[in-house]
């Protein structure tokens, strides 16, 4: 990860992986994955995983290694977020840091 902002990758949140969903369309959640982020709360516009321009309220940085998934959600400050995409950043050919846009 960017050794700049390792130090600062220490607030916790969890993550809910995306199962699949029912019969009904109800989106079902695996059990929450607890790790840490660099949280960043302002308001921009960006694209969503469809393309569409949409607003985010939170950035979340985290770890490159780290599993997620736009179809997963987000547990952070009490709250459960969707996630509006995902951006990855490369370092030597593997996944240095992720940008999770909410």
């Amino acid at each position: 990860m960017y050794e700049s902002l390792k130090p600062w990758v220490n607030i916790p949140y969890s993550i809910k992986p995306f199962i699949r969903r029912s019969g009904t369309g109800k989106a079902i959640y695996g059990e929450p994955i607890d790790s840490f982020c660099y949280p960043e709360a302002k308001m921009q516009l960006i694209k969503d995983s469809n393309g569409s321009e949409v607003v985010s309220s939170h950035t979340l940085y985290i770890d490159g290694s780290t599993s997620i998934d736009v179809l997963d959600s987000v547990i952070f400050e009490g709250k459960e977020w969707a996630i509006e995409n995902i951006v990855t950043f490369y370092r030597g050919g593997h996944p240095d840091c992720k940008v999770v846009y909410l």
